[in-house]
């Protein structure tokens, strides 16, 4: 009797060893193929964090209430852990149920531009799609050396603190760097690295294929 009590506890603690392991898995960065160009002086990425809403969240967008979503942008070189530059995205949904139509108010590196869609997909699009957006100047970026970008995307984050962060980065002007990251900046290796769980409702990691910047041909 005592050997199989002893049997069903170690089962049992090695159920939980296992859940545990589960959902630090979940929390690992997923590996996104994504596309960079570019252009004059700057570099820009093309993505999408489409998958932090679940059916649930996206069925929420319809309920007349605001969605929130906060996407953190940081390139750095492979292997290290030391950014070389950062961005913050800021996207609001609503629907006027009224009027029967998405709000939505996208806010980054090209300034703030309002938005209004009949279909929920279109908003869910808006909200969530990362269409040429500015990560990097690229003087931040020497020739023939291989970088990274780390995204972290936040649905509906409830830290107070986070958002005064996400006010000061917006009230400052489009434009991002080292200077200007403050905390957000400095959260890298917490958010990314050590996998710190943000206080949001969901919450995306995704990390690219290394990319190079090709050395002109002369």
């Amino acid at each position: 009797m005592v050997s199989r009590r002893r049997a069903r506890v170690a089962v049992a603690a090695l159920a939980v060893v296992a859940l545990a392991a589960l959902g630090h898995a979940e929390q690992r960065p997923q590996q996104r193929t994504m596309r960079f160009a570019e252009r004059g002086t700057t570099l820009y990425v093309t993505t999408d964090v489409t998958n932090l809403f679940d059916k649930a969240a996206y069925d929420r967008l319809e309920d007349g209430l605001a969605s929130t979503v906060v996407i953190r942008l940081w390139v750095y070189p492979s292997g290290k852990k030391t950014p070389v530059a950062f961005q913050l995205l800021h996207r609001e949904v609503v629907y006027d149920l009224w009027g029967e139509i998405y709000e939505v108010a996208v806010t980054g590196p090209s300034g703030r531009r309002l938005y209004r869609v009949k279909y929920k997909a279109e908003a869910l699009k808006l909200v969530t799609g990362l269409d040429q957006v500015a990560i990097a100047e690229v003087g931040a970026i020497p020739y023939d050396k291989h970088f990274e970008l780390a995204i972290v995307a936040e649905l509906n984050p409830v830290s107070a603190e986070t958002m005064a962060e996400v006010r000061r980065w917006l009230s400052d002007g489009a434009g991002g760097g080292l200077d200007r990251g403050g905390s957000f900046f400095g959260s890298f290796v917490s958010v990314f690295v050590n996998l710190k769980v943000p206080d949001a409702d969901r919450v995306l990691r995704l990390v690219s294929q290394p990319f190079y910047r090709k050395r002109p041909k002369r």
